[in-house]
């Protein structure tokens, strides 16, 4: 592929230009998300790591319309290999960075326990020569500066992202932790993925909480990852679970490679997104999972400094956006920015009511039929941005203080931006009007002052990012219900 790059400093890596492939549908997407088999499959050329050993056309079941895994159950769905960049050599290893190109060293965020919930979690996988205190560091340094991608990424939309690893704790500070994993040489080593991918399920890493993010020590491809090709916008994508695998050999360990590859496991770039290639990329360079990915795609530069050959998605349209605006390709189809394996913003201590301002109190509003909490999105304190339901992650963007009748996020007022049913509640500087007054009732309903309507998700909707606005109180729905904690 026509990339130029060094493998150097983990946050100036090449992205990957790999294999790409994942669960396919199961009929609820639109035809427009599959990938078209005939564009998949191309010739063996393993110096560039275009190998297809295993990979079958499948015309029915879970990977119709994919290439399939052949041996490999549940059935594991792919559009096939793709060449290593130029400046990385798929049979040629990479060396451990040099300790001062070790970039990151610690995690910006950290999450809970380090292990509960939904995680990415990092396999070192090696046969019966390894290499795990060599690269140890490096490992670690990659998945790190995958993070900064990504919350740089995020922070281009005014918000916040980061990857829930698996964590541990290193000379004091938060580091993602990285597995050790030991197969046979034969599965590392077969020019079929199917052998490998069985035998890290048969050393026990299958959760349905994790994305594997895999550096293999193996000459084999440059990459290769699961796909959904999934565009619903709900928490029930498949996008949104696992086991789910995004595979780097050692020619191409890399940040830019890593995050592609990750990207593709958290839903990147459905076919049907305004720039996508029909083969689980984008067109539109500079951008991480943009390239040249068959005879027939054709490359515009929308994004013109390269360094956003680091970044995700040119002008943020098509795969990721922590704030997208209403009737936009995001607003209504699969957003990685959403997806669950992703921290959304600082989830620092909760403050205490005694933190609070005199005459204050602190709370959380959590909704009765998705256990989602009161949401301001990615921390944006604009006034006039509406106000969302979302997991509930201790975040203080999910912190509210009450002061008389009036509710605040992160300094703004919580306001009615009508009266009328199907008005949006949103947040605005703070003015005393009837609009920013609210009264939690004891039938767990929060009602407006000017209104007398009541706070519910959009259609009684219960997926993460549905917009809060007013209805007709009935407290017998139990989206219009809140509990207080």
């Amino acid at each position: 592929m026509p990339r130029k790059g060094v493998v150097a400093a983990a946050t100036a890596t090449l992205l990957v230009l790999a294999g790409y492939g994942g669960r396919a549908a199961l009929g609820s997407e639109t035809a427009a998300a599959r990938l078209p088999v005939a564009a998949a499959i191309g010739q063996e050329d393993a110096e560039r790591g275009m190998v297809f050993g295993g990979l079958v056309a499948a015309k029915t079941g879970e990977c119709a319309g994919l290439l399939q895994v052949a041996g490999v159950s549940p059935p594991l769905c792919t559009h096939g290999p793709d060449p290593a960049p130029a400046g990385l050599s798929v049979k040629k290893s990479v060396q451990p960075l040099a300790t001062n190109a070790l970039a990151a060293q610690a995690l910006a965020v950290c999450e809970g326990d380090g292990v509960s919930g939904r995680r990415v979690e990092v396999l070192y996988i090696h046969g019966s020569t390894s290499r795990y205190a060599q690269y140890l560091e490096t490992f670690r340094s990659l998945a790190e500066a995958v993070d900064v991608i990504y919350n740089e990424s995020a922070r281009e939309t005014g918000g916040e992202r980061h990857v829930r690893y698996v964590t541990e704790t290193v000379n004091g500070v938060c580091r993602p932790v990285v597995r050790d994993v030991q197969i046979s040489d034969a599965a590392l080593n077969a020019n079929d993925w199917a052998p490998l991918v069985n035998a890290v399920k048969a050393a026990g890493w299958t959760r349905t909480d994790r994305k594997y993010l895999e550096f293999v020590d193996a000459n084999v491809f440059c990459g290769i990852g699961g796909f959904a090709g999934d565009t619903r916008k709900s928490d029930a994508n498949r996008s949104n679970t696992g086991p789910e695998y995004a595979r780097a050999d050692n020619g191409c360990w890399s940040a830019g490679v890593a995050a592609h590859e990750l990207g593709h496991t958290l839903g990147a770039v459905n076919n049907n997104a305004p720039n996508g290639s029909g083969l689980a990329h984008c067109v539109d360079e500079w951008d991480v999972m943009c390239y040249k990915d068959g005879p027939n795609t054709v490359i515009v530069t929308r994004c013109a400094d390269r360094a956003h050959d680091q970044r995700l998605d040119c002008n943020h349209d098509d795969y990721y956006h922590t704030n997208p605006a209403a009737g936009s390709y995001l607003a209504n189809n699969f957003n990685v920015a959403d997806n669950l394996f992703l921290i959304r913003g600082s989830t620092g201590p909760t403050p205490s009511p005694s933190t609070s301002s005199p005459g204050t109190t602190s709370f959380r509003l959590t909704n009765a039929a998705s256990g989602r909490c009161f949401d301001d999105p990615a921390s944006n304190t604009t006034d006039g941005t509406q106000l969302i339901i979302w997991s509930c992650n201790g975040g203080t963007n999910q912190l509210l203080t009450q002061s008389g009748s009036t509710l605040r996020i992160l300094g703004k007022c919580v306001t009615a931006s009508g009266t009328a049913a199907g008005s949006r509640v949103v947040i605005s500087t703070c003015n005393s009007a009837t609009s920013q007054q609210w009264t939690l009732r004891g039938d767990g309903t929060l009602a407006g002052t000017a209104s007398g309507r009541c706070v519910a998700p959009v259609n009684n909707g219960t997926a993460n990012n549905t917009g809060l606005v007013l209805v007709d109180c009935n407290a017998g729905i139990a989206a219009q219900r809140w509990t207080r904690a």
